[in-house]
């Protein structure tokens, strides 16, 4: 079988037919293996599998000169008829399909891109685009409107030193032109002029001013002291807190180990930071990715890029899940000795204090997460290995194993793709934008773009009432609290269902199915309503009592006592106070709403933790304004990562 267009996701259908063909036995003999290496060695013995492996090509399909070029003159028609945003797609398009060895025409597409970008006043923009086509080779005799173009950018940037260089650029670069001399001339005479001016006025007091330090916005890695790593024989490793968490607090920010991006999203989001972009960089080789810088372009590929290139539509024809996908490109993200000379040290069994130690660029991080091998069924391993296999094949052939690479050297990295995919099923999360509304800017859904593996997340237990809440700045993951947490609780995410959102029933059913465990979170222990069930007619105080009594007095709304005693305790509870509180709740609801229109998000937020807190003292989920409250925190919170305005 050959992983070509005329086939379509072709595994499933690969993987029955290697089932029916195969000696039962040699599935069953799976289960006595304690290791992957073990049962990819015996599987790639098995002679069905040898003789019927997928047959896997590099190819770049959507590199086209011809197709280039009939984009790029669509593009000078839109930019002749001062339609900028529509020049703007046509050349990136153009610029996308061009082939790499055809430097001269990508060069004046980034030219023609640039023009673009400067009617629109996207001057920094404009002036990487530039650059791209200097280092490309644009032509000499055409390089004057470059410099000149460079200098306007400078000069609307207020980078008056820089703008007066570009002028003597343009000067210069006017030897090479063709053009007549009288037009030659005026373009002379004008930067002249300018550069004058800005000695004159512009360069001295730029150069008495300080310089700005250059500042670096990725975000920088972060745990929080109050974040613990704990263990125990039924849960696990899992998160809980050190001390007390307060609500809004930050507890984690964390960049993936490696990540993917979905095949819908390969041309409007860079394949390497997973934020969407209008103003593509390209790979010169393929059509399949695009990148939104030419940082993320040469990170990209030099590492992981580099073997993937060619044969991404492989995996994408293949018809598996992006867990696939990340599997294989947990070990693009690093050498071939990488792994050949660390193999023996990845384990399984790593102790908390040293994964503590280790980097979320550390292999052994993820290696060590759980993967649950001892719940699998032969049938199972089987398919892994198969998958595992034909990852390791489309490694082979993207270039990713040295020239006397053994067998039993890629035999080991099967068997850690095996491995990955086993640990993706279980510590996988979804990386997702906010789409907002274009009239408004309110947020409308959250959609899901790529799927990374973070080592220190992946610790975080699952609860249908998570404690926190997560957004994306890229790739790079922000954890903050959504309400407050005690010292000693879990630090608890979620995995899927929301006791507001799903019965029970629902989600016992969806957390067995996917992760194999009942959930007893406090919610499904005591059986929350969802939000459209949650009683209106009661409030549920907290009880007061000196004791720390932790029993919480349900009190109809038409009661008319002020002190209740608790059952539990025997104190009395003052209503009174927590009916103070709902009020002054209700105050700030208010304000925090009119922030939140206004587009004053991080007010907004501000208000919304102070009214959680303060409802946090008296009253006790379920609680509908509670639950809402919570959930506008996290609405907050959202538009602080990957958003895009849609329209739709």
């Amino acid at each position: 079988m050959t992983a070509t267009s005329e086939n379509p996701e072709f595994f499933p259908d690969y993987y029955e037919k290697v089932k029916k063909l195969i000696n039962p036995n040699d599935i069953n003999a799976l289960g006595n293996f304690k290791t992957d290496l073990e049962r990819i060695q015996h599987v790639s013995k098995i002679s069905v599998v040898s003789e019927n492996k997928v047959k896997i090509n590099r190819e770049f399909p959507g590199k086209s000169e011809e197709n280039a070029l009939k984009l790029k003159q669509i593009g000078n028609e839109a930019f002749r008829n001062k339609k900028w945003t529509e020049a703007l797609m046509l050349y990136s398009k153009s610029y996308v399909s061009m082939p790499g060895e055809k430097e001269a025409d990508v060069s004046i597409l980034l030219a023609n891109r640039s023009a673009a970008l400067f009617h629109m006043n996207k001057f920094t923009e404009c002036l990487a685009d530039i650059k791209r086509a200097i280092d490309k080779g644009y032509p000499k005799d055409m390089m004057y409107k470059l410099h000149e173009r460079r200098a306007q950018c400078h000069l609307a940037n207020k980078n008056f030193i820089e703008a007066m260089e570009s002028f003597k650029n343009t000067i210069t670069a006017l030897d090479d032109c063709k053009l007549p001399l009288e037009k030659r001339s005026q373009i002379e005479r004008n930067a002249i002029i300018m550069i004058k001016t800005l000695e004159r006025d512009q360069v001295p007091k730029a150069q008495k001013a300080k310089s700005t330090p250059h500042v670096n916005h990725k975000p920088k890695e972060f745990v929080s002291d109050a974040l613990g790593i704990d263990q125990n024989p039924d849960e696990g490793r899992f998160a809980k807190a050190s001390r007390n968490i307060q609500v809004g607090e930050k507890v984690l920010i964390e960049k993936p180990y490696a990540f993917a991006l979905l095949e819908k999203y390969s041309k409007t989001h860079c394949q390497n930071c997973l934020r969407r972009t209008v103003i593509p960089v390209a790979c010169p080789n393929c059509a399949d990715v695009i990148f939104c810088s030419d940082s993320c372009f040469k990170e990209a590929t030099t590492t992981f890029h580099k073997f993937e290139c060619g044969i991404l539509p492989s995996i994408w024809r293949s018809g598996v899940s992006i867990n696939c996908h990340m599997a294989l490109r947990m070990i693009a993200v690093k050498n071939f000795e990488y792994f050949r000379d660390n193999f023996g040290q990845f384990s399984e069994t790593l102790p908390i204090e040293e994964i503590k130690k280790l980097s979320s660029s550390d292999y052994r991080r993820v290696y060590s997460l759980v993967k649950h091998s001892d719940k699998r069924s032969e049938s199972s391993f089987f398919q892994y290995s198969l998958m595992a296999l034909f990852l390791n094949d489309c490694l082979k052939e993207g270039g990713y194993f040295k020239e006397d690479s053994t067998n039993e050297q890629n035999q080991i990295i099967a068997s850690l793709i095996m491995s990955n995919l086993q640990i993706l099923q279980y510590n996988t999360h979804e990386i997702f934008e906010l789409h907002r509304s274009q009239e408004t800017g309110e947020a409308k859904k959250t959609v899901f773009v790529g799927a990374g593996i973070y080592p220190t997340l992946a610790l975080f237990n699952h609860s249908c009432d998570p404690g926190i809440v997560k957004y994306y700045n890229g790739t790079t993951v922000f954890v903050h609290a959504v309400k407050p947490i005690q010292a000693g609780e879990i630090i608890a995410e979620n995995y899927g269902p929301l006791y507001t959102q799903e019965t029970l029933r629902e989600r016992r059913e969806k957390m067995e199915d996917l992760y194999q465990f009942e959930c007893n979170c406090t919610a499904c222990s005591e059986n929350w309503p969802k939000f459209d069930e949650m009683r209106n007619d009661v409030v549920r105080i907290r009880c007061d009592a000196d004791t720390k009594c932790p029993n919480v007095i349900e009190i109809p709304l038409d009661c008319n006592d002020f002190m209740v005693r608790c059952a539990r305790c025997g104190q009395f509870t003052n209503i009174l106070k927590a009916l103070k509180a709902m009020q002054d709740s209700v105050t700030i609801d208010k304000t925090a709403k009119r922030l939140y229109d206004a587009g004053e998000v991080q007010k907004a937020l501000e208000k919304y933790i102070d009214k959680l807190k303060i409802m946090h003292e008296v009253v006790a989920p379920p609680f509908t304004d509670y639950s809402q409250c919570q959930q506008n925190i996290k609405d907050c919170f959202l538009h602080f990562g990957n958003s895009y305005l849609s329209s739709e």
